[in-house]
């Protein structure tokens, strides 16, 4: 079974190049393509959009496949000349800040739910893809006056970049696990705490049937609201209830 969507942790993993520990889910996706790929750098500065698109391209034309900026091209034929779209890592508030000032976020949805694009997430890209960007790991450095909504691809929460609290650190703030129960005392929604090289796979029927696949390597752990953390089953699909 092929599924339409990936939704990375990171692009940047130690021990790989960009992009390469998840080459296998990434290939598996892209397969058939028939297009070039549209990257969308807007989680970057604007002055680094180009620079962006040249490091994304560089990966991707090891497959054969081209790719093109969502900056470079014509409105018009964003969701109508390319069969997968690809949102990069960077800040979450800005690329959603972003695609909300191009009005392109209702556009970009329907295309993938109404199965005319493939869409893959890494990063701030993953958390664009669910249901709110609230569970980012970013600053808030610029404000997307359409709300924190995301692309609702998948209906609960990712918190990318997940990190298990470490009982030797001397640390004194915050683990990643007491913000996501803070999180939980304002939101009901599920969150996957996806670790560094960790992705998860879902088709665009994931609302009604909540299911998903987790592949690569670290997993990732499940918060439920008024349930312990517990661990994702890997390299298998299940449903998330």
């Amino acid at each position: 079974m092929q599924y339409r969507i990936l939704l990375i942790s990171s692009s940047a993993v130690h021990g790989y190049g960009y992009l390469e520990c998840n080459k296998d889910a990434i290939q598996e996706l892209t397969k058939d393509t028939a297009t070039p790929l549209l990257f969308v750098p807007y989680a970057a500065a604007r002055s680094e959009w180009d620079s962006y698109t040249d490091k994304v391209r560089a990966f991707f034309s090891k497959m054969g496949i081209k790719v093109m900026g969502i900056h470079k091209v014509p409105r018009t034929k964003i969701t109508t000349d390319y069969e997968i779209i690809f949102a990069g890592g960077g800040n979450t508030f800005r690329l959603l800040h972003t695609l909300q000032e191009h009005g392109l976020m209702q556009d970009i949805r329907e295309a993938v739910l109404t199965g005319k694009m493939k869409y893959m997430g890494s990063s701030a890209g993953t958390n664009l893809a669910t249901r709110s960007i609230c569970t980012t790991n970013d600053m808030p450095i610029v404000y997307p006056t359409g709300g924190f909504d995301g692309l609702n691809l998948f209906t609960y929460q990712i918190n990318p970049h997940y990190l298990d609290p470490d009982p030797a650190s001397s640390h004194k703030g915050e683990t990643r696990d007491q913000r996501l129960a803070e999180f939980h005392q304002e939101n009901n929604s599920p969150v996957i705490g996806l670790r560094e090289g960790a992705y998860i796979n879902i088709n665009t029927d994931f609302a009604t049937t909540h299911e998903l696949y987790i592949g690569g390597i670290n997993g990732a752990k499940i918060f439920v609201k008024g349930k312990a953390p517990y661990e994702a089953p890997v390299n298998e699909k299940f449903v998330l209830e």
